[in-house]
């Protein structure tokens, strides 16, 4: 075992040593800490099967649209590739995404990781100072805090669907300037989950003004930026390029989650932050799978295709988005029509009464509901930090053979309407 102080606890081998010595040592974080909502839903959609079970399932966020055959071909070419590397990542992936990024001038350093998620536990672990939340945020955000025993750094702020889930640019300013003499990260999820917003270019740009204003770093998640539905997305780093860390990944844009390949691009002004987390990388990890790398950096590099298969998807997507859209608006449900990827994110204030005399009172006990009485699979609002009666549904149930050549009217949602459908009665019966 390991001689283990807090001044280097982050410096572990494996993320799962942090979690036994902070068990062991008794800092507030249960040993029966929830598996994460959405990965949960699995083994829900799992269990109703073979119990025989009707299952509608808008639960985990994972896209269905098969891998270009080209990237598949590219790992099996790659796969003799078993050296290990750095957390810089493989030189010809590095490139790769320096020549992405470099458009506007910014990207300086990179880490590659086993996917973003486990790259942004690394910033908020490495980050001294105070992290900033714009909540309904993804689950893992403040999953990552709870584990790092660092809620006393974390401040959340609020939107609510009467603003679109859109920050208020008063009360981001109120927020940083309660800390202007702190040191402050603020995590950017842009397009948004579990919203399924995104921010107008103008918006963007009143939002960086603010942080440039008060020094506050920009985590910027953008791992959906190529899967907006209809206009350009303005990434934050346009604005204040000195200030952003973008973090993305090939788990959404080309479905490949299992994968476990992501990114995160620093500027030059933060060199000692990327020092810190690299320091971390190293420790922890070592590197990502190595033909995974190659196999990336020759996907990403063969632009027309990777451009074709992120438009297809759009075009897949924003259909379904709109036909689940046109039978939702037949009811009192709230929500905000998604505008990237294929979260819709449902608020049921309007049924409150009703569903008060079922038994339900929060997000968690809806989510039981529909799953109990109709088989649906959905994600509590309380998983992504926010209050009230909300659940998130991903537009994820259906298959598609060939992305190039579909058309998106013979795309089968006949199972995904009828679970909207048994909501939409169940929600008229109670």
């Amino acid at each position: 075992m390991y001689d283990i102080y807090p001044s280097n606890i982050c410096l572990m081998c494996e993320v799962s040593r942090i979690w036994l010595w902070l068990a062991r040592y008794k800092l507030n974080i249960p040993y029966n800490m929830d598996i994460s909502a959405t990965l949960n839903c699995q083994n829900i959609i799992k269990k109703r099967i073979r119990d025989n079970k009707s299952v509608y399932n808008f639960g985990l966020g994972a896209n269905p649209i098969k891998q270009p055959d080209f990237f598949i071909n590219k790992i099996q070419q790659y796969a003799d590739r078993k050296e290990y590397t750095s957390s810089e990542g493989i030189p010809e992936l590095n490139d790769t995404l320096l020549d992405i990024y470099s458009e506007h001038n910014f990207a300086n350093k990179i880490l590659v990781g086993n996917g973003l998620k486990e790259l942004i536990f690394i910033v908020q672990s490495a980050f001294e100072g105070k992290i900033f939340h714009i909540t309904p945020s993804w689950i893992s955000y403040k999953e990552q805090v709870v584990l790092l025993h660092k809620l006393d750094s974390l401040i959340e702020i609020k939107t609510t669907i009467e603003n679109g889930y859109r920050i208020d640019l008063n009360i981001l300013e109120q927020k940083l300037r309660d800390h202007k003499h702190e040191d402050k990260l603020i995590i950017f999820n842009n397009p948004n989950n579990p919203t399924g917003l995104i921010y107008t270019n103008e918006e963007i740009e009143n939002i960086s003004k603010l942080l440039k204003k008060y020094n506050c770093i920009v985590l910027a998640d953008e791992i959906y930026m190529n899967l907006v539905h209809d206009e350009r997305v303005t990434s934050i780093s346009e604005h204040i390029p000195e200030l952003t860390i973008i973090g993305s990944s090939i788990s959404k844009d080309l479905g490949c989650g299992g994968y476990r390949l992501g990114w995160l691009i620093f500027p030059k002004e933060q060199l000692p932050l990327f020092n810190k987390c690299n320091s971390y990388c190293s420790s922890m990890y070592s590197c990502a799978s190595v033909p995974i790398q190659y196999a990336t950096h020759e996907m990403l590099k063969n632009k027309t295709l990777f451009n074709k298969h992120c438009t297809s998807s759009i075009t897949v997507y924003k259909h379904i988005s709109n036909e689940i859209c046109n039978i939702l608006q037949h009811s009192d449900i709230r929500f905000i029509p998604p505008n990237s990827s294929w979260y819709i994110f449902l608020d049921f204030y309007n049924y409150r009464h009703k569903l008060r005399n079922k038994g339900v009172h929060t997000s968690r006990d809806l989510s039981k509901l529909l799953i109990d009485e109709i088989g649906v699979i959905s994600v509590p609002g309380e998983s992504f930090n926010i209050d009230g009666l909300h659940l998130r549904f991903s537009l994820i149930d259906f298959e598609v053979t060939d992305i190039h050549n579909v058309h998106v009217e013979d795309i089968n949602l006949t199972k995904m309407k009828e679970g909207i459908h048994k909501l939409l009665t169940l929600l008229e019966s109670i």
